[in-house]
C-alpha cells in the first residue's frame, strides 16, 4: 500500500492502529516524564546541599569571631576537642565543647526547611601559627529518607592581635 493512498482512503482507522499508536505515544510520554522527575529530585537535594553549605559557612564565620584566647586555651587543655554548633533559645548560636557535661535543654541542632543538620567543629592548634592562628574544620551532617550526606569547609580564628 502507498504512502500516499494511505491518507487518501476514506476507510478510517482501525482499533489496533490507534492502540498502536496510543502505546507509542505513552513510551514517549513516560520517558520524558522520567526526565522531570530526575530533574526534580537532583534540585531537591541540591537545595539541601546549599542550605548545608550556608551553615557551614555560617558555623566558621561564628568560630572566625570567636575569642582566640579562649579557645586555644580549650584546645590546650584538650587537643581531641571537638564542637557542636547548636541554636539556644535565649542566646542564639553557641558552642558544645565535646568535654564539657552541659545539658541544656534549650539548645538544639540548626533545622532549615524541617531538615536538621548537625554541625561539628573540629579545632587543630598547628605548632608553626600557634600563636597567631588556630586552624578549624566545619563538618555538617545531615540525613534525608535514611541517607547521610555531609559537606564541610575550613577556617582559622586569627589572635586578637592581628586583627
Amino acid at each position: 500500500m502507498k504512502f500516499s493512498k494511505l491518507f487518501s482512503s476514506a476507510k478510517g482507522l482501525t482499533l489496533i492502529e490507534v492502540l498502536v499508536s496510543l502505546t507509542i505515544l505513552s513510551i514517549i510520554l513516560l520517558g520524558i516524564m522520567n526526565f522531570f522527575n530526575q530533574a526534580y529530585s537532583y534540585t531537591n537535594s541540591n537545595q539541601k546541599k546549599t542550605a548545608a553549605v550556608n551553615v557551614a559557612r555560617n558555623a566558621a564565620s561564628f568560630m572566625e569571631q570567636s575569642s582566640f584566647i579562649q579557645i586555644k586555651t580549650i584546645v590546650e587543655k584538650h587537643p581531641n576537642v571537638t564542637g557542636s554548633l547548636v541554636i539556644c533559645d535565649n542566646s542564639g548560636y553557641a558552642i558544645k565543647w565535646s568535654h564539657e557535661s552541659s545539658s541544656n535543654n534549650l539548645c538544639k541542632p540548626i533545622i532549615i526547611n524541617n531538615i536538621s543538620y548537625h554541625v561539628e567543629i573540629l579545632p587543630k592548634l598547628d605548632e608553626k601559627y600557634t600563636s597567631y592562628f588556630i586552624p578549624f574544620h566545619v563538618k555538617v551532617n545531615w540525613s534525608v529518607n535514611k541517607k547521610n550526606y555531609n559537606t564541610s569547609v575550613e577556617g582559622a580564628i586569627k589572635s586578637e592581635d592581628l586583627r
